[in-house]
C-alpha cells in the first residue's frame, strides 16, 4: 500500500517547474525596478545641475537689473534754502535729475517763477523731487503797490505780438505751431481764471507742452487791466469755489470768515484762514478786490 505522502515522479517534475516559475515571476519585477532606478539617477543628476545653474544665472541678471533701476530712482535733498530761478545746471543734476530733465527745467526757468505751484507745473520734475525741495525754496517777491493792486510792467506794443487776455481763437491759430486744440484750451482756461496776469500761467493748461509754451511766450503779451476781479465782500460761494485757484474748502472758509467779520477791510485778511497759505494767496491775489 502506497504512503499517503507519496508523490509520483511526474508530480514532482510539475512541482519543480511550478516552483521555478513562481520564483522568476517574483524575482523579475524586482530586478527590473532595481536596474530602472540606476538608469533614472544617472539621467536626472546632470539635468538637476543644469537647471540650478540656469536659475542662478537668471537670479543674478534680475538682481543686476533691479540694482540699476534702483540707482536711477535715488534723489537728493538740496543742500539748503535756494531760489529755483538761480539754480544752475549742476545744482539740478545734483538732486538726481537726468540731463534731459535738467535741460527742460532750465529752459522753463528762463522766465521767472514765484511760487511752488508754478514749480510743480514743470512736467518733467518728478513728484518725489518736488516733495524733497518744496520746503527749501525761496522766491523773489512779486511787486504790489500801497493799495494792494498788482503791478504789471507792460511789454511795449509790437505788431507781431498778440494780447493774451483779448486774443480770440482765430488769432491764436494764426500763430505757427498752435492748432485749434490749444487755442480752445487757452480761451477756456482764460474764462475760468478771469484772465491771465502772467504768461507762465499757460503752463497750467491741461496737456500744455514745453515746446508749445515756448512758442506762445514769444508771441503773446499781457494787459492785466482786463482781469475780471472777484469782489471779496459781495462774491457768492458758488462763484468763489469755481475759481481754478481755490478749492471748495478754501472758498467756504473765506465766506464764513466774511460772515464773522461783517466785511473784509483788506485783501490780505483772507490769509488768517488756516486753509489759505502763502502760495494760494500769491496765485489768487491779482484777481481779488474789496469793491
Amino acid at each position: 500500500m502506497k504512503s499517503p505522502f507519496y508523490i509520483s515522479k511526474k508530480s514532482r517534475r510539475g512541482l519543480t517547474v511550478l516552483f521555478f516559475l513562481a520564483f522568476f515571476i517574483v524575482l523579475i519585477p524586482r530586478l527590473y525596478v532595481h536596474f530602472l532606478k540606476v538608469d533614472t539617477v544617472l539621467i536626472k543628476k546632470p539635468l538637476i545641475k543644469v537647471e540650478t545653474k540656469t536659475n542662478n544665472s537668471k537670479s543674478k541678471e534680475n538682481k543686476k537689473k533691479y540694482s540699476k533701476k534702483k540707482k536711477k530712482l535715488v534723489y537728493r535733498s538740496p543742500k539748503g534754502k535756494f531760489d529755483p530761478n538761480e539754480y544752475t545746471h549742476e545744482d539740478w543734476m545734483y538732486l538726481g535729475l537726468s540731463e534731459k530733465q535738467t535741460n527742460v527745467i532750465m529752459r522753463f526757468l528762463n522766465h521767472k517763477i514765484y511760487t511752488n505751484e508754478a514749480l510743480k507745473k514743470i512736467y518733467v520734475l518728478p513728484d518725489t523731487v518736488y516733495h524733497l525741495i518744496k520746503d527749501s525754496t525761496v522766491y523773489p517777491a512779486q511787486i504790489f503797490d500801497e493799495k494792494e493792486t498788482f503791478v504789471n510792467k507792460k511789454t511795449p506794443s509790437i505788431t507781431k505780438f498778440l494780447e493774451l487776455n483779448t486774443v480770440d481763437s482765430i488769432e491764436l491759430i494764426s500763430i505757427n505751431g498752435i492748432g485749434p486744440f490749444y487755442a480752445s484750451q487757452i480761451i477756456n482756461y482764460r474764462n475760468k481764471l478771469g484772465g491771465f496776469y502772467k504768461r507762465e500761467q499757460l503752463m497750467e493748461i491741461w496737456k500744455m507742452k514745453e515746446e508749445t509754451y515756448q512758442i506762445l511766450m514769444e508771441s503773446l503779451i499781457i494787459d492785466t487791466s482786463t482781469l475780471q476781479k472777484i469782489h471779496l465782500n459781495t462774491v457768492s460761494f458758488e462763484k468763489l469755489k469755481n475759481h481754478p485757484y481755490l478749492s471748495y474748502s478754501q472758498a467756504n472758509s473765506i465766506v464764513k470768515m466774511r460772515t464773522q467779520l461783517g466785511r473784509f477791510d483788506s485783501i490780505s485778511s483772507i490769509k488768517k484762514s488756516k486753509l489759505i497759505n502763502d502760495d494760494t494767496f500769491l496765485r489768487v491775489r491779482p484777481y481779488l478786490s474789496l469793491d
